[in-house]
């Protein structure tokens, strides 16, 4: 009998296993390279922006030792379908910049990121990809749905099979 549920706790865990990887490493719209002699991590809040809601992109400039910049001169260009979106000209900013941003349209956004690197007098890009989709909530709800109602049926099916495999005591 212990067996049978054993099937069932490795299904939970899978689902557990699942979401806790989704919250500590959001696939879509966290990203870090090494651009000139500085680390830059971008990420989002939320993780999957959503088409016409507020998005908050965050940016970490590192230096060599892996300490917060106070300052960097830094640019930011959004592009979507190769069309230039919105455009942050360069502009002395903290070591960690917020900026709020909204999605118009579901798909892949290039962020062209420009340092000027005001001790040696180089300047340094690269294209961050960000993923925006229009039906992320929903497929995770139907894929949460789909999991609860596979777990229902595995406990159903148990309780059933449990059923008819007891032995019977008739004197």
């Amino acid at each position: 009998m212990q067996k049978k549920y054993l099937l069932l706790v490795v299904y939970f865990s899978f689902f557990v296993g699942l979401v806790t990887y989704e919250i500590m490493h959001p696939p879509f719209s966290t990203d870090a390279a090494k651009v000139g002699n500085y680390q830059v991590e971008v990420s989002t809040t939320p993780s999957v922006p959503d088409i016409g809601k507020d998005t908050k992109i965050h940016f970490l400039v590192l230096d060599q030792n892996g300490a917060q910049v106070d300052k960097i001169r830094m640019g930011l260009q959004i592009y979507h379908d190769d069309e230039l979106t919105k455009e942050f000209p360069p502009d002395n900013y903290p070591g960690i910049w917020d900026v709020d941003y909204v999605f118009q349209e579901p798909g892949n956004h290039v962020f062209r990121i420009t340092l000027f690197d005001m001790h040696t007098g180089d300047v340094n890009s690269y294209a961050f990809n960000i993923t925006t989709l229009s039906l992320y909530t929903s497929i995770f709800v139907v894929l949460v749905i789909a999991g609860v109602g596979g777990a229902s049926g595995i406990v159903i099916a148990i309780w059933i099979f449990a059923k008819r495999t007891r032995p019977s005591f008739r004197y």
